[in-house]
């Protein structure tokens, strides 16, 4: 019997994409739109370093984009092209800004809308979602394809199309008003080290978005869906919503949640005005870090944290915490401050966009569809960290509360 659902999964998964059905009406010049980023790409720093890997794919797609016609599925092709010069901090998004708020509240704006083009772009495949569910609840917490679930949202069936090695996301059940059961909401593209390229639609919005994802444990790290009924995500379960907190947790245990380093104000003020509080006041002998769900910023913040903990490090412990969405600036302060002695980081593996540095350059594409962002800066130091991540030292669980577990491990090693 397993053996015989195997090769039914294999046969269906496989029919998918070869008899799809799309209700997008919009024309889309693809191959125009990947010639203008070609150009574009051509100019950022990571091109340089990755030029023969660019080439093999930029000649692939290029013959894949004359045939392409909807939107959507150049979205993916933009950003698969992308993808091969090992940057991610550049990315394609989608320039419709999809249902905002004046619009749901307004009953003919938002009857309107779900009647357009663009809402209706997602791909609508020709499959049997229950056929699918039965093949997809036969498949193991460690295995990427799968039912997730995000509360109150959406039921997602996550499946390998065997054609293109990628994977698709179809919405099977949804409690959202912009979301139709059978759409496809997000693709897949594998890279780097266990992680995914997300290119689908916002949960709210339905605007066309990209984002680095990685599965594992029956999550989404990122997006937050998950397996088997799981409703906490403990890694991004942060003790507070403030930006900048500090808390004592114990006579020995001093607590500072940083969550930006934004350097633009009002957040550098914000954080200006916390790290100055600290002169002098941190006076225990350990100290935990909270870096988690830190998307970065830059120096002009981050440096001044850093001469105050490089000082403190001298007679005490830091203990990082970081997550997958611990990223790009506060990736680099958490590698640094890892380098100076009494100092380790623990949680799960960071981001991996962290070796290059945005500049405000972006373009809208020759369609009017797309606008690309792209860097124009690297760091040679981090560069074996993109797409990657930095490893923790201890690696937490996602199953029990991340502050409790490293106060724990704390208190487990200082005994005696």
């Amino acid at each position: 019997m397993p053996n015989k659902m195997k090769y039914i999964s294999i046969f269906l998964l496989i029919s998918i994409f070869v008899n799809q059905a799309f209700a997008q009406s919009i024309a889309c010049d693809c191959k125009t739109d990947l010639d203008f980023l070609d150009s574009k790409i051509k100019s950022t720093p990571s091109y340089k370093r990755n030029k023969e890997a660019y080439a093999i794919s930029l000649s692939t797609l290029s013959k894949k984009a004359i045939a392409t016609t909807s939107i959507y599925d150049c979205y993916v092709l933009l950003n698969a092209l992308i993808l091969s010069i090992n940057d991610n901090h550049s990315r394609v998004f989608g320039i419709d800004k999809g249902v905002l708020d004046e619009t749901r509240n307004d009953s003919l704006k938002f009857l309107a809308f779900k009647k357009s083009d663009f809402f209706n772009l997602y791909p609508k495949p020709r499959i049997n979602l229950d056929s699918l569910t039965t093949i997809l609840k036969t498949k193991e917490l460690s295995d990427t394809e799968g039912i997730y679930t995000l509360k109150n949202h959406l039921t997602i069936g996550v499946f390998k199309n065997n054609n293109d090695h990628q994977f698709k996301a179809v919405v099977l059940d949804s409690e959202t008003d912009v979301w139709l059961k059978g759409e496809i909401i997000y693709t897949f593209i594998p890279f780097g080290k266990n992680h995914l390229l997300g290119v689908g639609g916002g949960l709210s919005t339905k605007r066309l978005i990209t984002f680095t994802e990685r599965i594992d444990q029956g999550v989404f790290w990122n997006r937050g869906f998950a397996k088997n009924g799981k409703t906490i995500n403990y890694a991004t379960q942060l003790p507070t919503d403030k930006t900048y907190f500090r808390n004592e947790l114990t006579p020995e245990i001093t607590y500072l949640r940083i969550g930006s380093f934004s350097g633009f104000y009002p957040t550098l003020l914000d954080a200006e005005k916390f790290y100055a509080s600290l002169e002098g006041t941190l006076t225990k002998q350990h100290l935990i870090l909270d870096l988690r769900s830190n998307g970065g910023g830059g120096v002009r913040n981050s440096d001044l944290l850093f001469k105050i903990l490089k000082e403190y490090s001298k007679k005490n412990k830091i203990y990082i915490l970081i997550n997958f969405l611990t990223a790009s600036n506060a990736e680099q302060f958490a590698f640094n401050l890892n380098e100076i002695p009494n100092c380790m980081l623990l949680g799960q593996p960071s981001n991996g966009t962290i070796s290059y540095e945005l500049a405000g350059v972006n373009y809208e594409l020759p369609s009017g569809n797309f606008r690309v962002v792209l860097t124009s800066k690297s760091h040679s130091k981090y560069l074996n960290l993109e797409s990657a991540g930095i490893e923790p030292d201890i690696k937490f669980d996602l199953e029990s509360d991340w502050i409790d577990q490293i106060v724990k491990y704390i208190v487990n090693n200082t005994k005696g």
